[in-house]
């Protein structure tokens, strides 16, 4: 199996030592729009093409599959031109900027059944599964996901989606993966901190679930102390608790006076559950087994970022649509733009 990996950034880097250790895997294309970065990479792993053009790659009989580990904005083009190719993809988070982009891929990823994998790779970290494993049916999830400010980076820039986009794109497919029902209802509240222009840089999210039961999120980018955790998640169903914190190797559970804990294992380190993310989507597109994160778990995660954004601009509640096995996709808001986003969906 011969892969393209465009975006030779650090994520690309880490994705491209992980195929290292795949038989029977090799990387025949290096994409970046930094042309040297993109020749060192082709050198380092014997890639036969380098270029800063990812619509060439995607013509090449030599590329099975593509990973796309690029800035946010670039991402559903992307993942539209390799659709159009038939190629499976292994993406970032987030799928699109926008619900309308989102659903567009998903319709063309099931119409010609190619495979779309989305890298919350969060989800296979040991603390997440404990939290997943011991509450089958929770009845409350919260996640706090906080970060320093992000100054002189695209991540969590306007272009490229905010902050909701960077971390948000995790935080709200772990509420939908550890509540395992669909979300309704969104209410939102935010503001601006750090940044002070543009997107709200901290939001403080309740989503309703079919199921009954209630997430509360809180991503923020307004910094933290050194000895605080970049993460949080706590999980109930009224009888047990489990928690989990930092980099979700342990956790905790509680019930009746009685807790237990899981002790991270030794030797592992907090990149091993992208490895896991990485080696899922190749293995599926050999024909075993699925990826971990779906393009509909990646539609789902956008779909919530848009309206925690309407509801902080019309500060109200938000009722989100099932999506449609077959979407008729048109467009949903009076200007589809991202500039229309930074500058109307959401006001202090």
């Amino acid at each position: 199996m011969q892969l393209a990996i465009i975006g030779y950034g650090q994520t690309g880097r880490a994705h491209a030592l992980t195929l290292q250790t795949l038989s029977g895997v090799s990387v025949s294309c290096v994409v970046d729009v930094n042309l040297r970065r993109a020749k060192e990479g082709a050198r380092a792993l014997g890639a036969s093409l380098w270029t800063d053009d990812a619509s060439l790659v995607m013509r090449r009989p030599d590329v099975d599959a593509v990973i796309v580990a690029t800035p946010h904005a670039s991402h559903a083009v992307l993942a539209h031109q390799a659709l159009e190719r038939g190629l499976p993809v292994f993406l970032e988070p987030p799928l699109a900027l926008r619900f309308p982009d989102a659903l567009r891929l998903l319709a063309h990823a099931r119409a010609t059944e190619t495979l779309v994998a989305l890298n919350f790779w969060r989800r296979d970290a040991p603390g997440v599964r404990m939290v997943h494993d011991r509450i089958p049916r929770p009845t409350l999830v919260q996640i706090e996901a906080v970060v320093d400010p992000l100054h002189g980076s695209w991540m969590g820039t306007a272009e490229h989606g905010g902050l909701l986009a960077l971390i948000g794109s995790h935080t709200l497919d772990l509420a939908c993966y550890l509540m395992r029902s669909r979300p309704c209802f969104v209410h939102a509240l935010g503001g601006r901190h750090a940044r002070r222009a543009a997107f709200a840089d901290t939001v403080c999210a309740g989503i309703r679930f079919a199921n009954g039961g209630l997430a509360r999120l809180i991503v923020g980018e307004y910094g933290r102390a050194p000895s605080d955790s970049g993460w949080r998640i706590w999980a109930t169903d009224g009888v047990v608790s489990a928690t989990t914190h930092g980099d979700l190797l342990g956790g905790a559970s509680h019930t009746a006076g009685h807790s237990s804990r899981l002790v991270p294992e030794s030797g592992l380190d907090a990149i091993a559950p992208q490895d896991k993310s990485l080696r899922a989507f190749v293995n599926a597109v050999a024909g075993h087994g699925k990826p971990l994160a779906t393009v509909e778990d990646g539609a789902r995660a956008v779909q919530l970022a848009d309206a925690i954004y309407e509801a902080m601009s019309a500060r109200r509640r938000i009722e989100l649509e099932e999506i449609p096995l077959h979407p008729a996709v048109g467009p949903v808001y009076a200007d589809d733009s991202v500039a229309y986003r930074r500058d109307h969906g959401f006001r202090a």
